[in-house]
């Protein structure tokens, strides 16, 4: 399964029916953990509690639309809303646990390299 397309300019972000009011988180729906993980390291605490402020309500709704479509065949609109999903795990990691978009006193991302 090859990455997603994904459009992330805030005026033609497509969502599913009842998450166009999420479309401001855009620049959040990163197809890969990777860009995730980037965008959460250089994202102030403050940005990182509202887009989990904003998603945290609405987590369990955005996953019971998402299980009516098979996840290998998503609708251009249902990946987006699939990516803003990852975001919200990625950004709870820092709001719920470190209070900080890094690991305080850990080493810094950059010396971290994973190999699958």
């Amino acid at each position: 399964m090859g990455e997603p397309a994904v459009n992330t300019t805030a005026t033609t972000f497509a969502l599913p029916k009842g998450f166009e009011d999420l479309a401001w988180l855009a620049d959040w729906a990163l197809p890969t953990e990777r860009a995730r993980h980037a965008k959460r390291v250089a994202t102030p605490i403050e940005e990182l509690q509202r887009v989990y402020d904003t998603l945290l309500p609405r987590i369990e709704g955005m996953i019971a639309h998402l299980d009516q479509f098979p996840v290998d065949a998503l609708p251009p609109a249902e990946q987006n809303l699939m990516l803003l999903t990852l975001a919200f795990v990625e950004v709870s990691l820092s709001v719920e646990l470190l209070h900080s978009p890094t690991v305080p006193d850990g080493f810094a991302p950059s010396r971290f390299e994973v190999h699958f």
